[in-house]
């Protein structure tokens, strides 16, 4: 019975993606430094609104987003190369390129004109999965130089965040190390084209385990 609910949901989940279309990358995920409110988005399409009404949305996009996450850290240790658009050799701007080119959503070839791209985000709004960009070497320069994923929010707003280090390669940094804190300049959310199948599935299964979920078993 179990098997034959989850594929019930899977079908359920597709159709809802194909009516929903772009989802944003959101909140936070498993890397939470403490439990948030849920925000769960119901959704009413008016072609299912008569069978069911999900809270399917924002789980959907933490699985995303855990996703881009898991993939961008199989690259940890990788080695910077000015230009370098990988898998070998990346810069900052073509990590995330890369990246995000992995989950069908194409980015500009430069951090400055990256920068231009989703929508702005408030300081106190970062969340995981959202792009960070910071000023080159030169911090007098008011211009974007360096970009990299966000991978975790604390309360208290501090993030860490992957990127191509120019002397380490692949890592991951805290915003308040005095290098890139007195460089930062903002934030931008990407919103995604398509979601990955097995998010779907995974996102399902999930809400299946909740006590307050929609479904019913006959």
């Amino acid at each position: 019975m179990r098997k034959n609910k989850i594929i019930s949901f899977a079908r359920t989940g597709f159709i809802l993606c194909a009516l929903v279309g772009v989802l944003p990358v959101n909140t936070s995920g498993k890397e939470r430094c403490a439990t948030a409110k849920s925000d769960t988005t119901a959704i009413e399409p008016d072609t299912v609104k008569s069978i069911i009404t999900l809270p399917l949305p924002n789980i959907l996009v933490d699985k995303q987003i855990d996703s881009l996450i898991e993939y961008a850290r199989k690259y940890t240790g990788t080695p910077y190369r000015r230009g370098g658009k990988g898998p070998n050799r990346f810069d900052c701007s073509g990590f995330m390129q890369y990246v995000f080119n992995h989950f069908s959503y194409t980015l500009n070839a430069n951090s400055a004109s990256q920068y231009l791209q989703g929508i702005s985000v408030a300081d106190e709004k970062i969340q995981r999965g959202d792009l960070v960009f910071f000023k080159g070497r030169n911090s007098q320069r008011s211009t974007v130089g360096h970009v990299g994923l966000v991978t975790k929010v604390c309360p208290n707003g501090q993030f860490r965040f992957i990127h191509a280090s120019t002397s380490q390669g692949i890592r991951e940094n805290w915003n308040y190390e005095p290098y890139y804190a007195q460089r930062f300049m903002g934030a931008r959310r990407i919103y995604f084209a398509s979601i990955d199948k097995s998010a779907i599935l995974d996102a399902i299964i999930d809400l299946e385990d909740q006590d307050d979920s929609p479904f019913e078993e006959n």
